[in-house]
C-alpha cells in the first residue's frame, strides 16, 4: 500500500483540527509546513474557528479561561498565567485579541518614565513575543493607547499607538505610530492624523475590533462653563492607516452623557449599550458608519442591579456582571438570565 497521501486530501485533514496539532505537524515535512504556515490555509481555518473564549482575570495576575459554544463550557476552565507582567509584578490589561491572538500592555496609566512594551500572546501554543520599545516617548507625562487589529484580508496584524501630550496651552497634541507583526518595527504615521485626535479615548473601556476596524470610545469633556459634551466613536482601518469618526445613535448628539456608554461587536456588527446600572439599552449600527442605521435592540431590565456588560455571545445574548458579582447571560427574548458559576 502506497503511503501517499494526495495533497487535496491532506489539505481537507489538516483543515479540521486543532491549532495546537497543526504547530506540531508543521514539523513533520516541507512540504506539511509549506501548507499550514500558508496564507490560504490560515485563512480558511481561521474562518471555521467561531467558538468564543471567556478570560477571566484574577488579582494574581493569572486568568481562567472558559472555551465552548453558547453557553460557555464554564465546566472545563484552564488556568493561565500572563507572560511577562506577572513576573514583573505590573498592572497589565488587555487590548483586544484576533486571530487567536492577545495583545496585552500595562498602559492603563502612562506617565513620563519608561514603560515595559506591550506583549502578543498566542493562547493556544502558550507562547508570547515582547515588542520592542516604541520611538514615541515624550519627556514630559503623557497617556498612550493602544489597539490591535489586522487588515481586512487577514494578512497583516497591527497594533497602533495613539500618543497624547499637553502643550504650553494646555491642548492635547497627539502622535502616532504603527508596529508591524510582519515587518517587526515600530512607524509614525505622519498623515492622516486630523482634530479627532484631539480627544483621547476613555481608559476604562476596551477598544472593539470589526472587519479590519479597530474601534475606541470617544468621550470629550466640558471646557469651562460649557455644559455640551460629544461622545462618539473613533475608528482607525489597520489597512488602510486612516482615522475617521462613527457618529453615535441620536440620543446622545447633545447629551448631557451620564449615562455609561460601552462599545461591542453584537451579531458581527457595532453596537453600542447605554448603561444607568438600573437598566441597558442595545443598540446596533446596520450599516456601518450610517448614522441613521443605528437601532434599539432591546432594553435589559432585572430585579438585581446590573454592574457591568461584560460583552455578547455570537447569538447575540448578552453577558452581565450584577451587583453580587456573578455573570449571567441574559436572553432578551425570554428575558430571563442563566447563572454561569463564575464570581468576582
Amino acid at each position: 500500500m502506497s503511503d501517499y497521501v494526495p495533497t487535496d486530501l491532506l489539505i481537507e485533514i489538516l483543515q479540521k483540527l486543532p491549532v495546537k496539532s497543526l504547530i506540531r505537524f508543521a514539523a513533520v515535512s516541507k512540504s506539511w509546513r509549506s501548507i499550514i504556515t500558508s496564507a490560504a490555509f490560515i485563512a480558511f481555518h481561521l474562518s471555521k474557528g467561531k467558538n468564543q473564549t471567556l478570560i477571566h482575570t484574577l488579582s494574581t495576575n493569572s486568568l481562567v479561561k472558559f472555551t465552548g459554544g453558547v453557553p460557555f463550557a464554564v465546566n472545563s476552565p484552564s488556568k493561565l498565567k500572563f507572560p511577562y507582567y506577572e513576573s514583573h509584578g505590573i498592572y497589565l490589561r488587555i487590548v483586544d485579541s484576533c486571530d487567536g491572538l492577545v495583545c496585552l500592555s500595562n498602559n492603563f496609566f502612562k506617565i513620563s518614565f519608561a514603560q515595559p512594551p506591550g506583549v502578543i500572546w498566542n493562547l493556544s501554543v502558550r507562547n508570547h513575543v515582547v515588542l520592542p520599545d516604541p520611538t514615541i516617548n515624550p519627556n514630559d507625562a503623557y497617556i498612550s493607547v493602544l489597539g490591535f487589529g489586522v487588515d481586512a484580508g487577514r494578512s497583516h496584524h497591527k497594533v497602533v499607538r495613539l500618543v497624547y501630550c499637553r502643550d504650553a496651552a494646555g491642548i492635547f497634541m497627539t502622535q502616532v505610530e504603527i508596529f508591524s507583526l510582519k515587518t517587526w518595527s515600530w512607524r509614525r504615521l505622519i498623515g492622516g492624523v486630523d482634530l479627532t485626535l484631539h480627544a483621547y479615548p476613555s481608559l476604562y473601556f476596551r477598544q472593539v475590533f470589526l472587519n479590519g476596524v479597530v474601534h475606541w470610545l470617544i468621550e470629550q469633556k466640558p471646557i469651562g462653563d460649557n455644559s455640551f459634551r460629544r461622545s462618539y466613536i473613533l475608528a482607525f482601518d489597520v489597512g488602510d492607516e486612516v482615522f475617521r469618526e462613527v457618529m453615535l445613535p441620536e440620543w446622545e448628539a447633545g447629551g448631557s452623557g451620564f449615562a455609561k456608554l460601552s462599545i461591542f461587536v453584537i451579531k458581527e456588527s457595532l453596537g453600542v449599550v447605554k448603561s444607568t446600572g438600573e437598566s441597558c439599552d442595545v443598540w446596533v449600527m446596520k450599516e456601518y458608519c450610517v448614522k441613521e442605521s443605528w437601532t434599539k435592540l432591546y432594553t435589559v431590565r432585572l430585579f438585581e442591579k446590573i454592574k457591568n456588560v461584560v460583552g455578547f455571545l455570537n447569538s447575540g445574548e448578552a453577558l452581565l456582571v450584577l451587583e453580587n458579582s456573578r455573570l449571567v447571560v441574559y436572553n432578551s427574548e425570554t428575558k430571563q438570565t442563566k447563572d454561569l458559576g463564575v464570581y468576582g
